[in-house]
């Protein structure tokens, strides 16, 4: 996705992608070679001299892969506090007031919705209005999964076809997700191999429903 990206994308765009792609790498190989190359882009992501029009968008990016990270290291200090920060940040931007041109727009509302989406998870108390504001969330991110931005509609599909497959345990949804992304990036080996692990956990789905309908009288 990264070699057809680089003459699709301006150089922010790129370097979103290229996060993505380092996390991923460290969620499917957690070693200290992976988290530190990751680490470092985030730091350098988040210390990058940028226009002032992309400091916010990028101070949320930023936050948001670090709470995925600390997450994934089971750091859950780490991460409240830092969902702390990102709901202090949402809570002083003002939308109406941000000067972004509308595919910065457009990204910004991706990763405010993803995160409300993925806030909202963590349900102790099973509230309804929890579980509502999650599939709320859930419809948002479909809704940018069409959008006609590329680089918005490729994030939107990447991550519902992870939703769908790790959280919502909703595979024959994450293929159709994922299969859109290949057929835009022919060969992308991380997309290959998240829709290989959503066939197989479709294929076990499967025979788990033929021997539950041949047990019951």
């Amino acid at each position: 996705m990264l070699k057809n990206a680089a003459g699709d994308f301006d150089n922010f765009y790129y370097d979103i992608l290229k996060l993505e792609l380092y996390y991923w790498e460290y969620s499917v190989e957690s070693t200290t070679e992976k988290s530190d190359q990751l680490k470092q882009f985030l730091a350098e992501f988040h210390c990058d001299e940028d226009s002032t029009i992309n400091s916010r968008l990028k101070e949320l990016i930023f936050l948001s892969y670090s709470v995925r990270y600390e997450l994934k290291r089971f750091n859950i200090p780490g991460a409240i506090i830092l969902r702390s920060e990102i709901k202090n940040l949402l809570s002083k931007i003002n939308r109406q007031a941000l000067e972004y041109p509308e595919n910065r727009l457009k990204l910004f509302d991706l990763y405010k919705v993803l995160f409300t989406y993925f806030d909202n998870i963590f349900n102790p108390l099973f509230r309804e209005s929890k579980r509502l504001e999650r599939e709320s969330a859930l419809h948002k991110i479909e809704q940018f999964s069409c959008d006609d931005d590329l680089i918005v509609n490729t994030l939107a599909n990447y991550f519902l076809g992870k939703i769908y497959l790790n959280i919502e345990n909703n595979p024959p949804e994450s293929r159709i997700h994922l299969e859109l992304l290949l057929e835009k990036y022919p060969g992308n080996k991380s997309v290959s191999e998240l829709l290989a692990h959503c066939n197989s956990k479709i294929k076990s789905q499967e025979i788990r429903k033929r021997i539950h309908k041949n047990s019951v009288p």
